[in-house]
């Protein structure tokens, strides 16, 4: 008779670890492909819509890129935090205070104007990492769990918003609950491709930034060792809080970025629902990338292209909402069992029959 048995793996080699990847993409692909067969499309529409559509049509790919811009700088977000095993569920609360903070700068005429644009990000950036790095500190002060306490963050943001914009916010000139509108100062310019903005150049330049403090600088090396063991951190000297809460305010700070290019880049003004549906997209992003700051890119489009094609699947096919969010939760799961196989390996062992 035989049994498995489940040990962890010494070590994994990068082509274990790539072939993991991409297996449980593979697997992930596949089971979705049958999930929308099943649903009464055919491999004709599918290739239609996910490829033709998402990346060859114009307008499709204008969708793409421009939807890709936020979720980059969100799955950032995750990933960074990640790196020192902070658990940052918060993204869209954090992409509330930036946006909040951006707004508040023209509205209250702050800094002179030709740098509004400037002033707008440097505040959305520094709203996100303060909602983000009072966790940091009371998971390292209060020992409260960072998952509790930025999820519940989420739901003060939100409200604050809809607060100002029932209230103070409240556009006076139709007395919807919408900012007024930014002048064209405060906008981030079109590309020239349809709705594709200057974020887009933030988000790439977030991208690279991140890929250099992880890879290649002091603070990234001290935030795997912290990962890794952070009591053995500490014994060698390195500031394991100081860390934590550094790569704690960063996430914030580049999901406070994400508001800003939405209320600046797409709606040019602060609107009730920028921040929505944020929260399950930068975790499913920042785990297929496993914390890359550049496979962050790959997956942020990969997933913006799946909203895309849902978006056409619901007009054309009359296919529910769910359809993207199941999609995503499929190649959720099968990325996971490929981690798990990566990190942990299965023996089947003979095992001797009992005595009569």
């Amino acid at each position: 008779m035989r049994k498995p048995i489940v040990s962890p793996r010494l070590a994994a080699s990068p082509r274990l670890a790539a072939f993991t990847l991409l297996g449980g993409l593979g697997a992930g692909l596949l089971i979705s492909a049958l999930f929308l067969l099943t649903q009464g499309l055919g491999l004709s529409d599918l290739a239609s819509q996910f490829l033709g559509y998402t990346f060859t049509d114009p307008e499709g790919l204008d969708q793409t890129l421009t939807r890709a811009i936020p979720l980059i700088l969100v799955g950032l977000s995750v990933a960074v935090c990640l790196r020192v095993k902070f658990w940052n569920i918060g993204v869209e609360g954090q992409l509330w205070a930036g946006a909040m903070a951006a707004t508040a700068m023209p509205l209250y005429h702050i800094g002179p104007e030709p740098l509004h644009l400037w002033i707008m990000c440097v505040a959305a950036m520094l709203g996100g990492g303060v909602w983000c790095g009072v966790c940091a500190l009371a998971r390292l002060r209060l020992r409260a769990n960072e998952v509790v306490t930025t999820l519940l963050m989420n739901y003060v943001a939100y409200m604050l918003a809809q607060q100002l914009l029932y209230g103070a916010w409240r556009n006076p000139e139709d007395s919807f609950p919408v900012s007024r509108s930014f002048s064209p100062d405060e906008c981030l310019a079109l590309l020239g491709f349809g709705h594709v903005h200057a974020g887009i150049f933030f988000a790439l330049g977030a991208a690279l930034f991140c890929w250099w403090l992880c890879s290649l600088s002091r603070v990234g090396y001290m935030a795997r060792a912290v990962a890794a063991n952070p009591l053995a951190a500490r014994a060698v000297g390195v500031p394991a809080g100081a860390v934590v809460l550094l790569m704690a305010t960063l996430g914030g700070a580049l999901s406070g970025l994400a508001g800003f290019t939405i209320v600046s880049g797409e709606e040019h003004k602060l609107t009730q629902f920028i921040g929505n549906d944020f929260i399950f997209p930068s975790i499913v992003i920042a785990y297929l990338a496993r914390t890359s700051p550049l496979g962050v890119v790959v997956a942020a489009v990969a997933v913006a292209a799946l909203y895309t094609a849902g978006d056409s699947l619901k007009a054309f096919y009359q296919l529910p909402g769910a359809t993207v969010l199941t999609i995503q939760a499929i190649l959720l799961l099968c990325v996971c069992c490929g981690e798990f196989l990566l990190r942990y390996r299965v023996d089947w062992v003979k095992t001797a029959k009992a005595a009569a």
